[in-house]
């Protein structure tokens, strides 16, 4: 029965079927050979024309403010242990914690992308999904694990999931409305596919060895592409999720804008460009609620132990035991509503200059600021760039950037001779991992490339 009910909590996290601040890869905002520097800033238009599908601009990702070495330490000769080790003092694994530990994972891609010079200016047409999963977890919870019984109280409150996954056509257009002053924007349809947002608002816990008691209350929201709705038992208890007739019931809109500047009659070489992206929201028709109300554990221990009788008394004991634990995942359903949820709106802003000495070769810096809303972390970055286009056909840039979630390097070459254009990058390189590629000093990763068909002349 425990199982029965755990699954049923866990199908909140099976709902992110595609698993930071990433629609493009920042690492190619000042390259000028780039196509999608455009999802970041609509204001930037693309060197050619192109065409893509399927795999015009894929990236995934992962952040996070710790990694594997918070959790595991060198022990003996060559081997580690766990935190949970009587040789790592507590006072060492909890000070290397933040209060709060994040975790988050982003996948984004182009099925669909075209731009070409148009209507005075430079107009893009796309179709993409994007996808975003992010976990919290207090402190606390890894200072029960590893103290125990030597505290008597805990809190764990604060706990939450959060996945959003949406798909998104977009028609932009830029174009130069003074000289070196250039302006864009892009309108989104949005069709919500998945999203869930759940939280631990109350976990307690007190304890010593005599005696334990556990008080808690989850609430959740969750909502898939049709219509459904959430079956419960004569106790009102969620036992399962009846799928509607396949037809989308969430959407919305959402728009970029951007500017780009080119002060080249103030200070040559020096350009400055903002946007603020993803602002807009999805109207969902089906918002399941769900609901663990107040529910508490408490245990003072066995009666006396028969050990000929073990699965009499005692085993009655267990039982209970497990079905007082069963009661707190017991999720009950709040009924069917309707729900509006924002889009992960993200500020930019940056400056690039051409080395007087070596056009080909700039110095930058870029900006970036993801706003919190319900379930999404905030995050704020910063990064510094070398870019340098030995080649018509060739560029490349190397930045590092400092970020919510730590320090990172990053990178991005890109090929574009006439009629192709393949880039490949990373906006988080990982320099160090362990022998399953698992990030050793932060839950920090990124992959971004693509395979575009380009045409006409450079501009």
């Amino acid at each position: 029965m425990l199982m029965k009910k755990l699954k049923y909590l866990l199908f909140l996290l099976s709902m992110a079927v595609m698993s930071g601040m990433a629609q493009t890869a920042k690492s190619g905002y000042f390259l000028d050979g780039t196509l999608y520097s455009y999802q970041l800033n609509p204001a930037m238009d693309a060197e050619r024309g192109f065409f893509s599908l399927l795999a015009g601009n894929m990236s995934m990702g992962t952040s996070g403010n710790v990694g594997i070495s918070n959790f595991l330490y060198p022990y003996g000769d060559d081997k580690l242990t766990t935190f949970m080790s009587g040789t790592v003092a507590a006072d060492k694994f909890l000070g290397r914690l933040p209060k709060a530990i994040r975790l988050g994972t982003d996948v984004n891609g182009t099925l669909l992308a075209a731009g070409f010079r148009m209507f005075g200016g430079y107009t893009t047409f796309g179709v993409t999904v994007h996808s975003s999963l992010s976990v919290s977890l207090p402190k606390g919870f890894f200072e029960f694990a590893k103290k125990g019984f030597s505290e008597n109280a805990y809190s764990f409150g604060g706990m939450g999931l959060n996945t959003m996954n949406y798909a998104a056509a977009t028609i932009g257009h830029s174009r130069e409305i003074i000289d070196g002053l250039r302006v864009g924007v892009n309108l989104k349809y949005l069709v919500g596919l998945a999203y869930a947002n759940a939280t631990i608002d109350k976990l307690d816990v007190e304890m010593n060895e005599q005696h334990w008691m556990v008080q808690s209350q989850v609430s959740a929201n969750a909502a898939l592409i049709s219509e459904s709705r959430l079956t419960v038992d004569e106790d009102g208890v969620i036992n399962g999720i009846e799928m509607g007739p396949f037809a989308p019931s969430a959407s919305g809109f959402g728009v970029d804008l951007g500017v780009v500047y080119d002060m080249k009659n103030i200070v040559p070489g020096l350009t400055l460009s903002a946007s603020v992206i993803d602002m807009g929201r999805i109207n969902w028709k089906y918002m399941m609620g769900l609901e663990a109300k107040d529910a508490s554990v408490e245990f003072d221990g066995f009666e006396e132990i028969d050990p000929n009788d073990f699965e009499g008394s005692t085993a009655d004991e267990l039982a209970q035991l497990g079905e007082d634990a069963a009661k707190m995942l017991e999720l009950q359903s709040n009924g069917v509503s309707k729900m509006s949820t924002g889009l992960s709106t993200t500020m930019y802003l940056g400056a690039e200059y051409n080395m007087p000495f070596y056009t080909p070769l700039s110095v930058a810096m870029l900006y970036g600021k993801r706003f919190s809303k319900s379930g999404v972390i905030a995050m704020n970055e910063f990064r510094g760039y070398v870019n340098i286009a030995p080649l018509k056909w060739f560029e490349a840039s190397v930045n590092v950037g400092h970020t919510t979630f730590g320090t990172s390097m990053g990178w991005l070459v890109n090929f574009h001779p006439a009629g192709a254009n393949f880039f490949i990058g990373s906006d988080y390189m990982i320099t160090k991992v362990t022998p399953q590629f698992i990030p050793v000093n932060n839950f920090n990763s990124h992959i971004t490339l693509g395979v575009n068909v380009t045409f006409g002349e450079r501009k």
